[in-house]
Parts: structure tokens; C-alpha cells; sequence
């Protein structure tokens, strides 16, 4: 068996469509960095909003305004069966 480790982003700044998407790694070191660059991209979207972070923790952080935008930003891992 084979692991993979998903970086997931969702963001949602609007009622419109959200932003989302994912990348793949074989390595959980790179995907911690990857979802680090992540996590600084998304928080851009929102300076100057004010706005709290509801979850931190190694996997996933998602970050929240009181209107309900904000980001979530997480590692998934997978097992792959070669």
C-alpha cells in the first residue's frame, strides 16, 4: 500500500462559487509545506477582515468571519493500493 497525502483548499469570500482545490504528495514533510504556502495565499483574501481562527491543529486550520467567509485548509491522507 502506497500513502498519499492531499492538501485540500476551500475558500469562500462570496455567496458566489467557492475557490477550492487539492494537490497531491507523496511526502507528508512536502504536503505540511505546501499547506503552509496555502494557508499564507488564503489569508491574503481576507487582511483587513476581521474574523477568528476556529480550528488549528497539525492537519487543518480554517479560519472564519462572522458573515461565514473564510478558508479551510487541510491534509488528507490516502492509502493507495499499488
Amino acid at each position: 500500500m502506497k500513502k498519499i497525502f492531499l492538501v485540500t483548499v476551500l475558500i469562500e469570500i462570496s455567496d458566489e462559487s467557492p475557490i477550492d482545490g487539492h494537490r497531491a504528495f507523496t511526502d507528508y514533510s512536502k504536503a505540511k509545506q505546501a499547506m503552509s504556502e496555502e494557508i499564507e495565499n488564503a489569508q491574503k483574501y481576507f487582511e483587513g477582515w476581521d474574523g477568528e481562527v476556529l480550528v488549528d491543529v497539525e492537519n487543518c486550520q480554517e479560519w472564519r468571519n462572522e458573515d461565514g467567509y473564510g478558508y479551510t485548509i487541510g491534509i488528507e491522507e490516502l492509502n493507495i493500493q499499488d
